[in-house]
């Protein structure tokens, strides 16, 4: 069993503090807080009994073996290069860094160290993310797909009373693309394989961000379309076009029905595997499979390959659109 020290104390460091527990793979030893009394709060329901409001301590700490990082995106960079400095495997949420240089910085040093590095992208390793793979290469040809993710944010009112929400903010590496596009972009590539060309079309917000925007990526005989929101809900299922044959998703992120409707005959059917009881199992599971087999490291070396493809599409898609963030400034 790994002991994890974690960074941060919001919602999904929660998901995946409940995953790590279910796991029965990884124990929740420590957390890290602005305040002793946040960390504490946030870490007794799982069983953590080491508690600090000094990053440095923590990482000192040699009982801890792996550090998850759910801090503003602005700050994986630094926080992953100190926890892989103190001997320590790292997860880091996604996007796991504010661009390219950063990411190719974080990987060689952990490749230096002998230590892994893993993003957090969950949907990657769930098993119906593999089923769309596999029933996309099944259809007879592709002409198309549009895949949309958007969720309004409670962190929008406060841009809306003239706040700055760290979500929302170039300073902490923000906006839609890189918060909910991600997921998307993972989702097309995968999928799809790299685009030959693409551009980002985005709504601005009063903190210079992206609250909302779409992408068009470009194949050589058909474009995928991404609609991304965090200042609207997008109730509509993904679809991926062939012909009479669409496959709906009912979602990227979580992906939990797949459905086959052939338009000559009116039938559809349902391909979706079952999901685990939760949400962020599966990848829980990865890691802790690659982090037991650590010579065994061809998958890690694929995650590796999709993080850094995505990564370098992020950074494209949003400097070309005209959206720069303070951490591009050390480039």
């Amino acid at each position: 069993m790994f002991t994890v020290g974690m960074i941060g104390t919001s919602s999904i460091a929660h998901e995946f503090a409940k995953a790590l527990v279910l796991s029965n793979k990884f124990q929740v030893k420590a957390i890290y807080s602005r305040t002793y009394s946040q960390a504490e709060q946030f870490g007794q329901p799982y069983g953590a009994d080491l508690f600090y409001d000094q990053l440095e301590d923590m990482l000192m700490t040699p009982e801890i073996e792996v550090v998850y990082i759910a801090s503003p995106n602005s700050l994986h960079f630094e926080q992953t290069m100190e926890a892989l400095n103190h001997g320590k495997h790292v997860i880091v949420e996604k996007p796991a860094f504010s661009n390219t240089k950063e990411w190719e910085a974080a990987f060689l040093l952990a490749e230096e160290k002998g230590l892994f590095l893993f993003e957090a992208a969950r949907h990657l390793h769930d098993p119906n993310f593999k089923k769309v793979q596999a029933e996309i290469q099944q259809l007879p040809m592709i002409d198309g797909a549009i895949l949309q993710f958007g969720k309004y944010s409670s962190r929008y009112d406060a841009v809306l009373q003239g706040e700055e929400p760290n979500i929302f903010s170039p300073h902490f590496s923000g906006g839609a693309l890189m918060d909910l596009g991600v997921y998307s972009l993972y989702a097309a590539l995968g999928w799809f394989g790299e685009p030959e060309s693409g551009q980002y079309f985005y709504k601005p917000v009063a903190t210079g961000v992206d609250g909302a925007g779409t992408v068009v990526l470009r194949y050589s005989t058909f474009d995928v379309i991404l609609h991304v929101s965090k200042i609207s809900n997008l109730l509509s299922k993904s679809e991926i076009h062939s012909g009479q044959f669409t496959l709906l998703l009912d979602g990227v992120s979580n992906t939990t029905k797949v459905e086959v409707h052939d338009g000559r005959t009116g039938e559809k059917s349902e391909r979706a595997l079952p999901v685990s009881e939760h949400f962020m199992l599966d990848e829980v599971n990865a890691f802790a499979r690659v982090l037991s087999e650590p010579t065994e490291t061809k998958e890690y070396e694929e995650w590796k390959e999709q993080s850094h493809t995505v990564h370098q599409w992020l950074e494209k898609l949003r400097k070309e659109a005209g959206i720069f963030f303070d951490a591009d400034s050390n480039e």
